[in-house]
C-alpha cells in the first residue's frame, strides 16, 4: 500500500480563515469555495475545520471539578503514605532477615540436640529422654511451620507490589 501526501495549497491558510469566519457567524466567500470544490487539499481542510468546530462544541466534562482543596490534601496523604513506606521498607527488610536468621539458628540447634539424643538415650535416666525427643518433634514441627508461614508472607508481599 502506498501512501500519497496532497501537497498543500497556496490558498490553504485562506480556506481556515474562511472556515473560523463560518463558524461564527460570518459569511463564505463564493471564490474560496468554489476553489475549494476543486482542490483536495482544502476539502480535506474545511473537512477536518467543521469536525474541529464540532468537537470544540462537545462540552469536556459533564460532572462539576472536585474541590482544589480535596485534591490537595489527597495528594498530600498520598505523598505522605509513600514517604512512609519509603521509610518502613529497610525495617520490613530487617525483620523478615532477623525472622530467617532464627528460624535457621533454631533450625541448627534442633540438629545438633537431635544428634546428641542418642547420648543422653544411654545416660542412667533413659525416662527423661523420651518426652524430650517427643518436645524436639514438636519443636521441629512449629518451626517448619513458622517457615511456611514466613515463605507465604514473602510471596504474598511480593504480589501486592
Amino acid at each position: 500500500m502506498t501512501i500519497t501526501w496532497n501537497r498543500s495549497c497556496d490558498r490553504e491558510s485562506d480556506i481556515r480563515e474562511m472556515a473560523r469566519r463560518v463558524a461564527q457567524g460570518g459569511l463564505a466567500d463564493a471564490s474560496l469555495s468554489d476553489h475549494a470544490a476543486s482542490c483536495a487539499s482544502c476539502q480535506e481542510t474545511l473537512t477536518v475545520a467543521s469536525w474541529m468546530q464540532q468537537l470544540a462544541t462537545v462540552p469536556v466534562v459533564n460532572k462539576p471539578l472536585p474541590d482544589p482543596t480535596y485534591l490537595w490534601w489527597k495528594a498530600e496523604l498520598l505523598r505522605r503514605w509513600d514517604a512512609e513506606h519509603r521509610a518502613a521498607a529497610p525495617v520490613e527488610v530487617g525483620e523478615q532477615v532477623q525472622v530467617g536468621v532464627g528460624l535457621i539458628a533454631a533450625a541448627v540447634l534442633l540438629v545438633w540436640l537431635w544428634r546428641n539424643l542418642p547420648d543422653l538415650s544411654a545416660s542412667p535416666i533413659s525416662l527423661a529422654t523420651a518426652p524430650l525427643a517427643i518436645v524436639m518433634t514438636l519443636s521441629g514441627i512449629v518451626l517448619a511451620a513458622t517457615a511456611a508461614v514466613m515463605v507465604r508472607n514473602l510471596i504474598r508481599r511480593e504480589e501486592e507490589r
